[in-house]
């Protein structure tokens, strides 16, 4: 490719991804600065992180589709949004959950001083997001049923999955988070602390997996589904307007788990994995984008 002409709207959207990325990790920066305590202030900091995670999705989620639609797919942009990803999927929230640990850690705090361990936990979850989008990369078929699944957990997928327990973490003092102190234990946030070094290498190890995990936004845009289902996802609609933090952990949760589900379901009804309607296809893509997309410009998550 002549690197004197590269696309510029999809490269902004995607340069975008990588600026929230790094300014998440720049807001940790902050919070260490300000600490050591979990104060108030360090709270609101980490919740800002992770939203900054989730606006990075938005934009990580449009990019192709602005590049189609400008006709300005390129290898340059799929390369540009590989890296964008490691940064703002892979190490930023992988920075954030291991800060939230340091400032948990120690003789006074809800975990015993490892430091070895939970950088162990951290790094498990980078390499994991890296060998997630390196095997993207080389095993993008070009098949057409491709882009309604993913193979493994998607890198911004995983991303969701800490950051809304980073954010569900942060709401433990919010006194209007009514349906949380309500139905769930007081001290579900403190679980939710101590398991977050396990959380960073079991979402690290479902990156790398085999299990199906469908594409959001096929799966509730191009299909058909039932009343029931439309309902449900009022109410879920409803749950995020008035409690977010509860709305994320649990979509999040139910989406990881749906991968075990559909798994599982596959191997007894069919002997394996593969998405029936597609018996050989690859890995699938990770942003859902159509062939014309994987062949000339793959977009690894």
């Amino acid at each position: 490719m002549d690197l004197k002409s590269v696309p510029i709207l999809p490269s902004l959207i995607t340069l975008g991804n990588v600026f929230l990325g790094f300014l998440a990790m720049a807001k940790v920066a902050d919070a260490v600065w300000i600490g050591p305590n979990f104060t108030p202030e360090v709270i609101a900091i980490f919740e800002v992180a992770a939203v900054l995670v989730f606006a990075a999705m938005v934009l990580d989620a449009i990019d192709g589709r602005v590049a189609r639609m400008t006709n300005q797919t390129t290898a340059f942009g799929a390369q540009l949004d590989s890296l964008a990803d490691v940064v703002t999927f892979g190490v930023a929230p992988a920075l954030i959950a291991k800060v939230l640990i340091n400032f948990h850690e120690g003789p006074t705090g809800l975990l015993p001083t490892h430091p070895k361990i939970y950088y162990f936990c951290a790094a498990i979850y980078v390499l994991c997001a890296a060998m997630r989008l390196a095997r993207f990369n080389v095993e993008t078929g070009a098949d057409e049923d491709d882009h309604k699944e993913f193979k493994g957990l998607p890198t911004p997928g995983a991303a969701a999955v800490i950051c809304a327990i980073v954010a569900f973490i942060c709401s433990r003092e919010d006194q209007t988070a009514l349906i949380s102190n309500t139905l769930l234990p007081t001290n579900v946030h403190d679980y939710l602390i101590v398991a977050m070094p396990a959380t960073l290498v079991c979402v690290g190890l479902l990156m790398v997996s085999k299990l199906p995990y469908p594409h959001m936004f096929y799966t509730l845009v191009r299909r058909r589904h039932s009343f029931p289902f439309l309902a449900t996802l009022v109410v879920v609609i409803g749950l995020a307007a008035i409690e977010w933090q509860l709305a994320a952990i649990a979509i999040t949760g139910f989406y990881t788990l749906s991968g075990f589900f559909v798994g599982a379901y596959r191997l007894i009804t069919k002997g394996n994995m593969r998405p029936p309607s597609s018996p050989q296809s690859g890995s699938g893509t990770d942003s859902g984008h159509p062939v014309v997309r994987s062949l000339v410009e793959p977009k690894p998550n």
